[in-house]
């Protein structure tokens, strides 16, 4: 069972890498220290009441920045047996810290700190996730 967490994770690691870096819309963009957004929550509303929104954009980027990271707890929890919720939390902050640290150093992608807020409630969602369907799961396992 442990082998399967890891052939699960090694590629979930490796598609959030190539969404975060490499995906082909990062290629489009041309890097300007305008792009690097500070402010929580003041982009995110701009472009949502834009005149000019793409609401697929808007969309896929507000609800992928959540996705991305719901699987993560799970992965920390089974693999690393991690509990502390504080501590799950404090780990998907950091990576996705150090995600917007690398796309500012590589000018690559948009740091954009509502990317940290958005992955960081993906984070909390998964622990939900986990405590409210999957802890029951692997209880009923272990006792049979």
């Amino acid at each position: 069972m442990k082998v399967l967490k890891w052939v699960l994770f090694v590629p979930y690691i490796l598609v959030l890498s190539y969404i975060v870096f490499f995906a082909r819309r990062r290629n489009v963009l041309i890097w300007h220290d305008e792009l690097v957004n500070l402010i929580p929550i003041k982009l995110t509303v701009e472009s949502f009441q834009s005149d000019a929104v793409n609401y697929w954009n808007f969309f896929s980027n507000l609800l992928g920045n959540i996705a991305l990271f719901i699987p993560l707890p799970l992965f920390l929890i089974s693999l690393f047996l991690l509990k502390n919720k504080f501590t799950i939390i404090f780990i998907g902050i950091f990576i996705s810290l150090l995600i917007e640290l690398v796309q500012f150093t590589w000018r690559i992608g948009v740091p954009d700190i509502d990317d940290v807020l958005l992955n960081t409630l993906g984070v909390v969602l998964g622990i939900i996730l986990y405590k409210q369907f999957l802890s029951v799961s692997y209880a009923k396992i272990a006792s049979l």
